[in-house]
């Protein structure tokens, strides 16, 4: 028998594989995106039933197999209950797991994306910013950590370091005003949307969920977001329809 290891991650998705098994898809720190199956939990005396469940963060004791890994336990962190009893804030979970599912694979060093990931569900529990500015925020910087994020500090087409208000996606991010006539699909954004821009691409993990903007502002960097993700994110997103369609 292969010697159990221990991985320190968030459970992505939990799906049933049959009367009292689960499978799992993990983002873990160690060994970035994991499948894990759960033999037996959903018996009723099992005690890793609850924490089976998506959202859930611990440490994983596991039997690795050639292509997955069997659960053995689980050490719980969080659970994020709060995130299961608020539909809204459910929703724009599963779209952040969603995400950062197809954007990690296994053998990723993860602290990174694991990180981002924790922080992003404790803003959505905590409900201190609107659930759309924390969706802009997180997928702003998840191309900023993939190494893909929006050039907000230099332009991205001669390199340098200043910027106008011209934002192309295309071109991959603030263009200076020498190159702005060169942007396929200008968007002109208020100073406070670049603003915001390069404090979300500067500021650490820790302290990205700490401010507000007006609803102008955060209609305009909705629009960089959604425009940036379409452009360099090769996937439609089931649970974005879900959450498009919230008020």
């Amino acid at each position: 028998m292969r010697e159990e290891v221990t991985l320190h991650g968030i459970v992505l998705s939990s799906s049933l594989q049959s009367e009292y098994d689960r499978r799992m898809v993990a983002l873990t720190k160690e060994r970035g995106r994991i499948t894990v199956f759960a033999t037996g939990v959903r018996r009723g005396t099992n005690p890793l039933q609850s924490k089976t469940q998506m959202f859930v963060m611990g440490s994983f004791t596991l039997i690795p197999g050639r292509d997955s890994y069997r659960l053995v336990n689980i050490d719980v962190d969080e659970y994020f209950h709060q995130l299961t009893m608020d539909i809204d804030a459910y929703c724009y979970a599963s779209y952040f797991c969603e995400v950062m599912g197809f954007m990690t694979h296994e053998g990723d060093r993860a602290a990174d994306y694991l990180n981002l990931l924790y922080v992003s569900l404790k803003a959505l529990e905590k409900g201190q910013m609107p659930a759309k500015l924390i969706r802009c925020v997180y997928e702003i910087k998840l191309m900023d950590v993939f190494g893909q994020g929006i050039q907000s500090f230099h332009c991205p087409v001669c390199g340098k370091a200043e910027v106008s208000n011209v934002f192309d996606a295309a071109s991959g991010g603030l263009l200076c005003d020498g190159c702005r006539g060169r942007a396929k699909h200008p968007l002109h954004l208020s100073d406070d949307a670049v603003y915001t821009i390069q404090y979300i691409n500067g500021a650490p993990l820790g302290k990205m969920y700490n401010f507000n903007v007006s609803d102008p502002v955060l209609a305009e960097i909705q629009l960089v977001s959604k425009q940036f993700m379409d452009m360099y994110v090769d996937r439609k997103f089931k649970s974005v329809e879900i959450i498009d369609s919230l008020p």
